[in-house]
């Protein structure tokens, strides 16, 4: 267990009261019991999940803004271990890290959903805790490739988005607890049928249906704003790289954004790209058209959010006229973020990186002060376990990281715990160490992951994301992507598969320009990460929320 550091004067009783309080949640394997333990007064759990959501677009969603945000705690320094959709979202439904549950990619053999041991599951844990489930809209990817009517145990009520439909704003289709409804016309943009607003009704239907029955309730609603669609795909002009067009947005917000620039984020185009590794090396400067291509998918994208920030605000509105509103715990988070050039990046996510991994994180519930921020770090991980200490659940499975609660009751608190990024053959119990394929236990499978990531494909959304285009003519110049890395409070440490390093002093340096992974000032830095991230990668459980010391001072 780590252990908290206060950065006031408050007394180490209160400190010790809330890590007792914390240790449920950092639990090893039970048995599950026999019968739902149903107890009262339990809050209701709410949890709204955005895919593709990038940090800085928060700002530009008011209600979520006001209502968790000003009306209960940001988590300034929250993280996704693994920031690819289908991995990210497996660690949110197991508690774990993807070098324990093994779902390492998007799609089969690597990942996808059909890798997840589905009986042991956030879901399944709440349900026997006495909550009615439900679940809306996008579950890791490949649900339903299979068998489109299977609905996934732990859930009392399922409306589950089918891919390859999952990624088409219209026309998409829902396995409703067994039963298939498909919801217009992909080319056909019905007001009533946008997808946002039907999961929206949906979790509105649920909370008024529910609230009445005395039973606590646990909502899962996966919106798939703002991910790229179907319907858009990249103009097949034998580009290499190539931008994801964002998605259509809600007939009454389209052009909400037209006039709104990406940010001057000095990565943005980064000038000297000396310090990265051969792969990044490899994107071409941003020029005039890809510019525009970037802008284009970052308005759609943001336009795409307006409907969720207001599907918040209704949800929101329905828990107040039931009268649930007090008792009832909301969760705002994305799965991943998303590059918009940055390390000259036009389009994707999958590396650790400010842009794709430091995404939103805001709680708002019973006994939580508004308006507050919490520092400490924080990771996917530790959403399950978040939500398993409010439900009073018991795990099956050692969970990875531990709850938040505590540091949402008092965001003064610190740890010196540090995170875990992990992708492809870097999400594996043993630390990477570059050579062949096997020399870390991994497949050539798992080497392709990194691959294609190291040529470009940082989406890996499958049918949603733009092919590869043509291949390049010097094939040794695709280098793997795959990586391990150490995140602490300064420093993010990268070893990649490939054999190359990225060190970057965040208290300098927060735009990730300057790696010092060869500066002789940095060596007893990188030293320490180095044995540091060989103890984290094989973690399990409890393990995974050790505190460090503080990494030695440059020279």
């Amino acid at each position: 267990m780590a252990r908290f550091r206060r950065i006031s004067g408050t007394s180490r009783a209160l400190a010790l009261l809330l890590i007792i309080g914390a240790v449920p949640a950092a639990c090893t394997a039970t048995k599950p019991a026999a019968q739902p333990r149903v107890q009262a007064g339990k809050p209701n759990v709410v949890m709204v999940m955005t895919d593709d959501q990038w940090l800085d677009s928060m700002r530009f969603m008011p209600n979520v803004q006001r209502i968790l945000g000003l009306g209960g705690v940001t988590f300034d320094r929250y993280y996704a271990s693994f920031p690819l959709c289908c991995p990210s979202r497996s660690t949110f439904l197991s508690g774990q890290l993807a070098h324990n549950n093994g779902v390492r990619h998007n799609a089969a053999p690597l990942g996808g959903y059909d890798k997840l041991d589905e009986d042991n599951t956030l879901p399944v844990w709440m349900q026997r805790a006495g909550y009615v489930t439900s679940h809306i809209g996008k579950y890791p990817n490949g649900y339903g490739k299979s068998d489109e009517t299977h609905v996934p145990p732990g859930w009392d009520e399922w409306r589950g988005s089918v891919d390859p439909t999952t990624y088409d704003m219209y026309g998409y289709r829902l396995n409703e607890n067994g039963t298939m409804r498909t919801y217009g016309d992909s080319w056909v943009q019905d007001p009533n049928l946008y997808q946002t607003d039907v999961y929206r009704d949906k979790g509105i239907d649920f909370i008024n249906r529910r609230s009445a029955e005395g039973k606590p309730f646990f909502l899962s609603l996966a919106f798939l704003a703002p991910h790229g669609e179907n319907v858009h795909g990249a103009p097949d002009n034998g580009d290499f790289f190539r931008v994801g067009r964002g998605p259509r947005p809600a007939l009454r917000h389209q052009g909400a954004f037209s006039a709104e620039q990406v940010p001057n984020d000095p990565s943005y185009d980064e000038a000297d790209m000396s310090d990265k590794p051969q792969f990044l090396r490899d994107y071409p400067a941003i020029a005039a058209n890809t510019d525009t291509e970037i802008t284009e998918s970052y308005r759609l994208r943001l336009e795409s959010l307006l409907a969720v920030d207001e599907a918040v605000q209704r949800l929101v509105d329905a828990l107040r006229a039931n009268g649930q509103l007090e008792n009832t715990y909301l969760l705002f988070a994305s799965d991943n973020g998303f590059f918009f050039g940055q390390h000259r990046v036009p389009t994707g996510k999958f590396l650790p990186h400010e842009a794709s991994a430091h995404v939103p994180l805001l709680i708002r519930g019973p006994g939580l002060e508004a308006g507050m921020h919490a520092r400490e770090l924080s990771a996917n991980t530790d959403l399950t376990a978040t939500i398993v200490d409010i439900g009073q659940a018991e795990p099956t499975l050692p969970l990875d990281g531990r709850s938040l609660l505590p540091f949402a009751q008092d965001p003064r608190l610190r740890t010196g715990r540090p995170l875990l990024h992990e992708a492809g053959e870097g999400a594996f119990r043993t630390p990477v160490r570059p050579g062949a394929p096997g020399d870390s236990g991994a497949s050539a499978e798992d080497v392709s992951v990194g691959l294609a990531a190291g040529a470009g494909d940082l989406d890996q959304d499958g049918t949603a994301s733009p092919g590869p285009g043509k291949p390049r003519d010097d094939h040794s110049q695709v280098l793997d992507a795959a990586y391990e890395a150490i995140r602490t409070g300064r420093y993010l440490y990268i070893r990649y598969v490939s054999g190359a390093h990225e060190l970057y002093d965040l208290a300098i340096d927060p735009h990730e320009l300057a790696s010092k992974h060869e500066d002789v000032r940095y060596a007893e830095v990188r030293a320490f990460l180095d044995a540091r991230l060989d103890e984290l990668q094989g973690c399990q459980g409890v393990a995974c929320g050790e505190d460090v010391p503080p990494a030695p001072q440059p020279k």
